[in-house]
């Protein structure tokens, strides 16, 4: 009867200390975030796996960028993973949002089913990059004419990358700039396939030896970040170590791709050499204002038609 007592009463403890955790958890702050299938979802995914912070990280996985600009702009989510250069013609257009960092630098490549050696073999050829306007689009034209080479020269295809793969494999296409992993799965699926150029190599060709090129950024909603700003900074820091820690644990940060990305892990694991994943705080304002400098001198819209001002950086 004692026994029977005593567990009972064993019982009736863990059911209390069960609804305590499950009301403590529910009692924690809820932190959305909105970001596509990228690596720079990886430190994030990280994070929140360890514990690390005193909040959750509710994120969320969507290719739309502009959806994400929508949402920030309604204070409906906190933080946005999305192109810098998005992000600064949001800012220009009066939307409140913070770049907190910028985490790739290097993720894109050309790759070609024949001999090319320069920028003017491309001549008389079919180029695909995502989206006319966008930066990979930026970056094509200004390379070519970088090198002599009449952007009308090339026949642009505007293909969303998953599509321009599968067409280049196709060979219905005869080049193409994909990021990774796609690089790496169209090196697998296509033996004719060969990388022609590594973008951060030709930007570092026009730019003094300068390769690394702001890709991708992480934002806060400007009201977020003046209600948290130490939490903002808390993120960003456990950020860099998450990437210290990927770069440690391919093969383990290639499993949090595939379970919250769905990409094959041996496929980011091998496609994590070719992506310059990092944070360079000193470096940073100078190389974006290099980029965005570039950028107004060929597709000043793309950013807003000017600089965006100081408030556009988290401090």
């Amino acid at each position: 009867m004692i026994r029977r007592i005593g567990t009972a009463a064993l019982i009736l403890a863990c059911m209390v200390l069960s609804c305590w955790n499950t009301a403590a958890a529910a009692g924690r702050q809820q932190v959305k975030v909105q970001t596509p299938a990228v690596f720079s979802a990886l430190p994030l995914f990280w994070m929140d796996d360890q514990g690390l912070l005193d909040v959750d990280l509710d994120i969320q996985i969507s290719p739309d960028h502009q959806r994400g600009i929508a949402l920030i702009a309604q204070n409906d989510i906190d933080l946005l993973v999305t192109g810098v250069s998005v992000g600064a013609k949001a800012y220009n257009k009066g939307i409140g949002l913070q770049l907190v960092n910028t985490n790739v630098w290097g993720i894109d490549y050309l790759l070609a089913n024949f001999p090319v050696n320069s920028w003017a073999d491309l001549r008389g050829k079919t180029l695909s990059v995502p989206l006319q306007g966008g930066p990979v689009d930026f970056l094509a034209r200004c390379f070519l004419v970088g090198h002599g080479v009449d952007p009308n020269d090339v026949t642009f295809v505007y293909l969303a990358s998953n599509n321009a793969a599968v067409a280049f494999q196709l060979g219905q296409i005869d080049a193409v700039i994909l990021p990774e992993p796609l690089v790496t799965v169209t090196l697998r699926n296509c033996q004719e396939a060969e990388i022609a150029f590594d973008l951060q190599d030709e930007w570092a060709k026009l730019n003094d030896g300068e390769y690394r090129i702001p890709y991708v950024g992480l934002f806060a909603g400007a009201s977020f970040a003046n209600e948290h700003p130490e939490l903002v900074k808390r993120i960003n820091q456990l950020y860099q170590e998450g990437i210290d820690w990927i770069k440690a644990n391919p093969g383990e940060a290639a499993g949090i791709a595939e379970k919250y990305l769905g990409q094959q892990a041996a496929v980011v694991e091998e496609a994590l050499e070719r992506v310059d994943l990092n944070l360079y705080p000193d470096d940073a304002g100078l190389l974006i204002k290099q980029y965005f400098e570039a950028i107004l001198g060929l597709y000043p819209e793309m950013i807003g038609g000017r600089l965006p001002d100081a408030e556009f950086y988290f401090h």
